[in-house]
């Protein structure tokens, strides 16, 4: 039997701002109904990812629907918005329900290729989204990893390999990714978010890549 999120998180906070995660995708997408998921929250909730994400991460090309419609939302549903910030190219937003916070960020700066596909709320049910495919989910990790070398990106590109093994454009990528990479900057952080199985070095996650694309 498969078991929901809401029983497979082991800390209250990561269980809040799970359910509070919910309440602002559902909420973003009442106001924007074309906008796109993607980053680490994706992988957990579309793809059956086995570590927490805290941030909300989306693309859209629509902002003016977001910066009226989005705290209207947020509002009916009692929820506050200790910030709310526009830049040229992005939406930054803190979402509180008073106990938990949510930071979530909305980039409207390039036009993304998205499927729809479920995300999983923390009670098992689902919603359906738009979201960046596994090949270009796990593209987007391999930058982030390349900029910052955090081990928790790293462990996302293992997780999403397994849906692009067969992608020859995928492939090369990953070598030439696994020629270059550098030890990551934070490697004892990540037990902290794997909720579920093995949490493997980043000397496991660098063998299994170059085992899965030789």
């Amino acid at each position: 039997m498969r078991l929901p999120i809401e029983r497979k998180l082991k800390k209250r906070l990561h269980l809040n701002v799970a359910r509070l995660q919910d309440e602002v995708v559902d909420a973003l997408y009442s106001a924007e109904r074309g906008a796109v998921i993607h980053g680490g929250t994706a992988i957990w909730r579309c793809f059956s990812g086995n570590r927490f994400s805290e941030d909300l991460d989306f693309y859209s090309s629509r902002p003016k629907e977001i910066e009226t419609g989005l705290p209207a939302a947020l509002e009916r549903r009692g929820f506050s918005l200790p910030k709310f910030k526009k830049t040229e190219n992005l939406f930054f937003a803190r979402i509180s329900d008073g106990g938990t916070d949510v930071r979530l960020e909305v980039n409207f700066s390039v036009k993304k290729k998205a499927v729809p596909t479920p995300f999983e709320r923390t009670d098992g049910s689902f919603m359906e989204v738009l979201c960046l495919s596994p090949a270009d989910l796990l593209v987007e990790k391999i930058e982030a990893y390349e900029a910052r070398r955090f081990i928790r990106d790293a462990y996302d590109v293992l997780y999403l390999s397994s849906y692009a093994t067969s992608n020859a454009e995928i492939r090369q990528r990953v070598q030439r990714f696994l020629r270059n990479c550098r030890e990551p900057v934070d490697e004892p952080d990540l037990k902290a978010i794997v909720y579920s199985g093995a949490v493997p070095s980043f000397e496991q996650i660098r063998t299994a890549l170059e085992a899965r694309f030789a």
